[in-house]
């Protein structure tokens, strides 16, 4: 009846005012010396196909990892990285678990491809 589109015709016509304290409350300033870190979203797609590029940088002082992932759901997550001469292939494991690219039961197995990929282009 009301076309494609019928939820345009609900609309509001203009935004609702949102009512405004008079004065600002004060912050802890106990609070405000420590930041809580971000909440990141856990991923629940498992890794079904790992790729990997290790290139040396344009000065050649430095690896540059190139990381294709392909998850359960066909999604193809690509990560690029400088890689620091402390990195080691457990932390960067762990590291993308907890930021929330990789699933936490694929840690393991993703630490094992990339030390055979470092093992293979350092030598």
């Amino acid at each position: 009846r009301n076309g494609i589109y019928p939820l345009m015709n609900f609309a509001v016509s203009r935004p609702l005012a949102l009512p405004r304290a008079l004065s600002q409350p004060q912050e802890d300033p106990q609070k405000a010396k420590t930041p809580t870190p971000e909440p990141f979203d856990v991923e629940t797609r498992k890794v079904v196909q790992m790729q990997c590029n290790l290139e040396l940088n344009e000065d050649k002082s430095q690896w540059h990892l190139t990381l294709l992932l392909i998850l359960e759901d066909k999604l193809h997550r690509q990560l690029s990285y400088d890689l620091l001469p402390s990195d080691n292939s457990k932390d960067l494991a762990t590291e993308l678990v907890h930021y929330g690219f990789i699933h936490e039961d694929d840690c393991e197995k993703l630490a094992t491809f990339l030390e055979s990929a470092f093992h293979k282009h350092r030598s």
